[in-house]
């Protein structure tokens, strides 16, 4: 009867721990007007196929925990955008937004960045999850 004591509340602990895990779902699509998670090198395809995306480049300079830093930092994102088969570069910044440049026809926001760099762990880019906001002007 104990050992059933204990298997419940295991159990229970088990169910609460698996709610409080923060998981960052990826998906190969995407679609304009829509937040979406992008890895670095991997090709995204809009689900109209009109549009492709591919992250090149993700820079993340942002304070990691546990350090004081001057300036808070930023994530900038350089890739190619492609619509109706005509490639353009774009790069964009969460900070310094007057550095951004923006495929005609459309603006990129860095809406976030996962995991959140943290001081005496190191992280590759390609680790790094960017969720961008896609848009029409």
């Amino acid at each position: 009867m104990k050992a059933l004591f204990h298997i419940k509340y295991l159990l229970v602990f088990i169910l609460f721990s698996a709610f409080g895990c923060e998981e960052t779902i990826l998906d190969q699509g995407f679609t304009i007007g829509r937040e979406a998670n992008f890895q670095v090198n991997q090709l995204y395809t809009s689900a109209d196929g009109q549009y492709t995306l591919k992250i090149i480049e993700v820079s993340d300079s942002r304070c990691p925990e546990g350090v004081v830093c001057v300036w808070s930092g930023e994530v900038s994102v350089k890739g190619e955008f492609t619509e109706n088969g005509k490639k353009s570069s774009f790069e964009v910044h969460s900070v310094v937004n007057q550095q951004n440049v923006q495929p005609d026809g459309f603006t990129l926001q860095i809406v976030d960045a996962k995991p959140y760099p943290k001081y005496g762990s190191e992280s590759k880019p390609e680790d790094l999850i960017v969720t961008l906001l896609i848009q029409k002007k």
